[in-house]
């Protein structure tokens, strides 16, 4: 069944075409599954690479710094987004309706790769939005960095045509919960928090993925004779951080969510201490 679902894809991507087919429940479950699990190997050994190299000569910066509970993450990017995202960009992927009142089936089979192909297109580019850079590199990689939604919208155009509606959604959330939420949370906990320990002072940074409201959320920060001696940090912005020990606005770091401790014995300066930050944040 795999390659008859990889030869109905790619004949569609050649020449989509209105037709869907008729499947039940758990052969249609299949053809979501398989077309998940391609994407995702595709996007893992091929496209990621592909983005950490234009990374590293971009310096791609994400758009998206609102961080939310786990809960409502989920809600968000795998409920509230499949839905309106189809909804604006698939839905009307079927002759059906009041289509067939004012377009006729030969008009209408003329048209539809134009809108398949033109509906992906806006939405690969409409993601364009999760990024802030604006360098003429940039936009000349687009198409590059937005290979994964642009690809996406193939694929769930396929899936809208040839199963229904809702079986698009399914994949769209499927496919969000897994790289915004799985994927994520399993690479967070392989990963070791930033750590410093000198003669002078030790500090320990963690950056949560979800705002966790079971913890209190504050800055505590003691010193004497105008150094510094303990900073702790939970559930709180570097931004907000900076702002505290700082001029309002002084500094600019972005909105980065994090747990901190610093210690020092003998204390250190408020000069020394962006100094510290600098060495692992790009502070303006």
């Amino acid at each position: 069944m795999i390659k008859t679902i990889l030869w109905d894809f790619f004949n569609f991507i050649k020449r989509p075409d209105d037709t869907q087919i008729i499947l039940g429940v758990k052969s249609k479950f299949i053809y979501v599954i398989v077309l998940l699990l391609i994407n995702l190997i595709i996007t893992l050994i091929v496209v990621v690479p592909v983005l950490e190299k234009i990374d590293e000569a971009l310096n791609l910066k994400s758009a998206n710094d609102e961080y939310f509970t786990l809960l409502k993450s989920i809600i968000s990017f795998s409920v509230i987004a499949p839905v309106m995202e189809e909804l604006i960009f698939r839905y009307f992927l079927r002759y059906n309706g009041l289509k067939t009142k004012i377009i006729s089936t030969q008009k209408w089979k003329k048209i539809f790769p134009y809108l398949v192909y033109l509906s992906s297109i806006c939405f690969g580019f409409v993601h364009i939005s999760n990024y802030t850079n604006s360098s003429n590199l940039f936009y000349i990689l687009s198409p590059i960095i937005l290979v994964s939604q642009l690809a996406g919208g193939l694929i769930l155009s396929f899936i809208r045509v040839r199963l229904n509606f809702i079986w698009g959604v399914l994949y769209h959330a499927l496919w969000n919960f897994t790289v915004m939420i799985v994927i994520p949370v399993v690479l967070y906990s392989f990963s070791d928090p930033y750590t410093e320990h000198t003669k002078n002072y030790k500090i320990t940074i963690e950056e949560p993925l979800y705002i966790d409201e079971s913890v209190a959320h504050y800055i505590k920060i003691d010193s004497a004779g105008g150094r510094i001696q303990r900073i702790a940090v939970r559930q709180k912005y570097l931004q907000d951080l900076l702002d505290t020990l700082y001029t309002k606005d002084k500094y600019n770091a972005g909105e980065v969510l994090i747990n901190l401790d610093f210690t020092s014995k003998g204390g250190i300066k408020k000069e020394e201490f962006i100094k510290i930050l600098e060495k692992e944040y790009e502070i303006k």
